[in-house]
């Protein structure tokens, strides 16, 4: 076992336990040893959400000050958002300004006991896995050594706050396509900002687009997130949002979680539109407009009608193991191509090839807005259009605790399940076993589960989808005895 662990988007733990001071320390170590190796000057962005320990304003012992104080020493130059900072505004800045990586502080839509650091290098995208594996090997050899604390002088940080310029170039390159004109989204908005650091971006992209009626709520930054729940996409966390939207008649609702790199959308009805909903409605606007698109990338645990959109419509269509890192060349050669890549994952992420590599919690309920006043449609009515061009589908997740002890023999089972082992314990022919990221069964009649295990918790998740609720149900059922019995 080693004392720090990078998930998909980097470490993560409870303060004061999986999440030390000491910690931090190391991790800014083996960034800067990171940085160093590739650069004898470079230039890095600090941001950080409102949690236990963070402080933009980098106060005595936070973990913002011992992050600066370390890089600093090592050489490394740092900007600092002098306000709490989404994670795709971190992203837009590296990017934007050439420089070499950024750092988050945030433990993303976890609760608020817990942190966490995400790394991106200089291209704005999360870090692919060579270098998180890289920092983990680096920061475990310095978690096992004496690491001196350190306090650099104030004179040596550059504080920026680019909140205006962001919101600015997001909806110059929307308009390009997208009716976002000054008052042409005469329509009442909702937010909920769970507390986190969405507000101050939405305020900006609000006085851009001129939208006089919109309501933020949970808008205040708060380190407990004000005891609500913090990930959006718990459905049941956004009775208030929906109560808001249906006091302001307003035809869309957004949700973001802690860093905004995540979004929810409900229609005018109070109703979830699915992240891969809000991207096909989003890619047929686009093909409708004769704008070149490339197609869309997502994950083995997302939903056949990104794969069904794409095929109808003779696109590019690319399926990655789950991680919003593996969509960045994908991304990048729509970028190179002239055309738009889109990207989605089910839990809530999106990106554009025109925006940043980086999942953004702003960008679809924005380009949801323009089609809406481009089209004069309702949300439920787009929804009924997909359904009716591309078939309904049914996602759902589930998990499954197991003792610790049980992991390497699940890891191992894993490895070895093979269509003949499983076949007869389904009535459905199975078409392929699917091994990209854990273990996902298609059966020939379009129907799918996925077996994940977590790399820090003795869990796997489970996902099916079907075209029919009740069978989602049975299947993620019959997935979870697989493993009960194995």
């Amino acid at each position: 076992m080693t004392a720090i662990k990078f998930g998909t988007s980097g470490p993560r733990g409870i303060v004061g336990q999986e999440f030390t001071t000491k910690h931090v320390q190391a991790i800014s170590l083996a960034v800067a040893d990171l940085l160093l190796a590739k650069n004898k000057h470079p230039r890095i962005v600090l941001g950080c959400d409102p949690r236990k320990g963070n402080d933009p304003k980098l106060g005595a012992g936070s973990f913002t000050k011992t992050i600066v104080d370390i890089l600093i020493s090592k050489g490394v130059m740092v900007d600092v958002f002098d306000s709490f900072a989404p994670t795709p505004l971190v992203s837009w800045y590296i990017r934007k300004y050439g420089l070499d990586g950024g750092l988050i502080l945030t433990a993303s839509h976890n609760p608020p006991e817990y942190n966490g650091i995400k790394f991106n290098p200089g291209n704005g995208a999360p870090a692919p896995s060579e270098v998180t594996q890289e920092l983990e090997l680096k920061a475990n050899q310095y978690y096992d050594r004496e690491i001196k604390s350190l306090q650099i002088k104030d004179e040596k940080i550059n504080f920026i706050n680019k909140n205006q310029e962001f919101a600015e170039d997001l909806i110059k390159n929307i308009t390009k396509f997208c009716q976002l004109e000054k008052g042409a989204l005469n329509f009442p908005v909702v937010v909920d900002a769970k507390h986190g650091t969405a507000t101050s971006i939405w305020e900006e992209i609000f006085k851009i687009l001129n939208i006089k009626k919109y309501k933020i709520i949970n808008a205040e930054p708060k380190a407990d997130f004000g005891g609500i729940e913090a990930n959006p996409t718990k459905i049941s966390s956004l009775t208030d949002l929906k109560n808001k939207q249906k006091a302001f008649q307003a035809p869309i609702a957004i949700a973001n979680d802690p860093d905004a790199d995540r979004h929810v959308i409900l229609d005018e009805n109070g109703d979830l539109v699915t992240p891969e909903e809000v991207c096909v409605i989003v890619l047929d606007y686009l093909v409708n407009k004769n704008i070149p698109v490339l197609g869309i990338a997502s994950t083995v645990a997302s939903s056949n009608l990104i794969k069904t959109a794409c095929t109808t419509n003779g696109l590019e269509y690319a399926e990655t193991a789950v991680g919003f890192k593996y969509f960045a060349p994908f991304l990048e050669k729509g970028v190179q191509e002239n055309k738009i890549a889109l990207a989605v994952e089910s839990s809530g992420g999106i990106s554009a090839s025109f925006h940043i590599l980086e999942k953004c919690g702003y960008l679809p309920g924005i380009l949801l807005m323009g089609i809406l006043a481009d089209t004069g449609q309702k949300l439920s009515e787009l929804k009924t259009e997909l359904a009716k061009k591309y078939g309904k589908y049914y996602f759902k997740e589930d998990k499954y605790e197991f003792e610790a002890t049980k992991k390497v023999a699940l890891v191992n089972f894993f490895r070895e399940i093979t269509k003949e082992n499983l076949k007869t314990k389904f009535k459905d022919p199975i078409s392929l076993i699917n091994k990209t990221d854990g273990v996902k069964v298609e059966f020939e009649n379009g129907d799918w589960f996925l077996f994940r295990l977590s790399g820090t918790e003795p869990m796997a998740r489970v996902y099916a989808e079907t075209q029919s609720e009740q069978q989602s149900d049975e299947l993620v059922k019959q997935a979870k005895q697989i493993i009960t019995f194995f």
